[in-house]
């Protein structure tokens, strides 16, 4: 079984070098862990040559609100969703936008690609520089970011009220979190700190920004890098990456040529996708043993990582 699979992956890897630069290394023991791994590798050679960055979902809409518990700077929220079938529900993600950013105007084409993969998403608008109602600083931070994920956190609580009911969102399966630079940051404090208490299933830090590393323990999650990264360094998202008691099931992609804006003014189409890789916890929300899995409209393909593997991605060119 070592042989053969090792093989096939040798095969594999060596057939699609000319599209997919990868480098990928699995901590297991045992036979059947190593399977896994392997069906693991086909999975990522499968969505990356053939996956559409855009999920089957073409009709997005997006809306501002209000929120008086949102931070003074800006109490409004950016919301984005598919239109689905009648009483379709969707998932939500909490986003965190980065320092100087906002919400749909900064990153249309990312929520856009979420949304069509099946997402509610929700980001503050407000501590565009900082938070004003709730200051608190980190070290070597901007100033006033240290209390940012509460916002996040808020936008969650915020999609259980009144004045989200007639959004299409599933209250049933926990939510998601994502966040772009100082949002990174705040997405790594979310999850590292209120998995529990907020029903966070995954966590996505695009590009993170950050000098205090928790460990997200409960919560699958992935870390994305740019080689060409000069403001959050790939340093940083390794460092979250091996935070000690950090989640089996994670991940860090650091894309060879990436900058600091993949997600927003130099948007990837792909990085969509590989967030809601890390959204899909559980397919049809029930399912505990799936922790990572998404159905790619094009290959038909399921991605699954089983809960008792360790898979981690060193570097991905995608």
């Amino acid at each position: 079984y070592y042989l053969l699979t090792h093989s096939i992956l040798l095969v594999l890897l060596i057939s699609a070098y000319t599209y997919i630069p990868i480098l990928f290394r699995c901590t297991m023991q045992g036979v059947f862990q190593r399977l896994y791994c392997g069906l693991a590798v086909v999975a990522v050679v499968i969505v990356t040559v053939k996956a559409e960055p855009s999920g089957p979902y073409k009709n997005i809409q997006h809306a501002t609100y209000s929120d008086k518990e949102l931070d003074a700077s800006d109490r409004q929220l950016d919301v984005v969703w598919p239109v689905g079938a009648a009483g379709q529900k969707f998932p939500f993600i909490g986003f965190a936008h980065g320092f100087t950013d906002s919400g749909y105007s900064s990153y249309k084409d990312l929520f856009d690609d979420l949304a069509s993969w099946g997402y509610v998403i929700g980001v503050a608008l407000g501590c565009k520089e900082g938070c004003i109602s709730d200051c608190k600083n980190e070290f070597l931070d901007p100033p006033c970011f240290g209390h940012y994920y509460k916002q996040q956190l808020r936008v969650i609580d915020w999609s259980k009220t009144d004045a989200a009911s007639k959004l299409p969102i599933n209250l049933t399966c926990g939510a998601g979190v994502a966040g772009h630079s100082m949002g990174g940051q705040a997405t790594l404090f979310s999850a590292a700190y209120n998995a529990s208490t907020q029903n966070i299933k995954a966590a996505a830090m695009l590009h993170a920004f950050t000098h205090t590393y928790p460990a997200i323990t409960d919560v699958p999650f992935l870390t994305f890098t740019g080689t060409e990264d000069t403001t959050a360094p790939p340093e940083m998202a390794q460092k979250i990456f091996d935070a000690t008691g950090a989640s089996k099931i994670r991940g860090i992609i650091n894309k060879i040529g990436a900058n600091h804006h993949e997600p927003s003014s130099q948007y990837n189409p792909k990085m969509g996708l590989y967030t809601v890789v890390s959204k899909r916890t559980t397919c049809a929300c029930s399912d505990p043993m799936v922790v990572l899995c998404t159905l790619i409209s094009y290959a038909r393909t399921i991605i699954v990582f089983f809960g008792h593997s360790i898979v981690q991605f060193l570097r991905l060119s995608y």
